[in-house]
């Protein structure tokens, strides 16, 4: 199997459980209401916490679906203080677009 070939499987495996879709749909959900900062910086990322507030999951549990996103690219995690803040990697998805495009 190609590299290439084998990056998009890992992707659709991560993409294949419903807590984690859930998850991915919040988080851009709250990047496309986001508000810039005076730095520029969005001031309304999406902490682990806002997804436990949200979802009926436990914070275990989210914390295990994150890693498994994080680990397959799709989603970046940024740490600030205690919190971790995730983001949504346009590249990944568009990789997904890309070969979905095909059909």
């Amino acid at each position: 199997m190609t590299k290439k070939l084998s990056n998009l499987v890992s992707l659709f495996e991560a993409l294949s459980d419903e807590n984690r879709l859930k998850i991915i749909a919040h988080v851009q959900k709250r990047t496309l209401k986001c508000a810039l900062n005076t730095n520029g910086e969005c001031k309304d990322q999406t902490c682990i916490k806002d997804i436990k507030k949200k979802l009926d999951i436990s914070l275990p549990t989210i914390s295990y679906h994150v890693k498994e996103l994080v680990n397959s690219g799709l989603l970046t995690i940024s740490k600030k203080g205690r919190y971790s803040y995730m983001e949504i990697n346009p590249k990944k998805f568009n990789e997904i677009s890309e070969f979905l495009q095909l059909f």
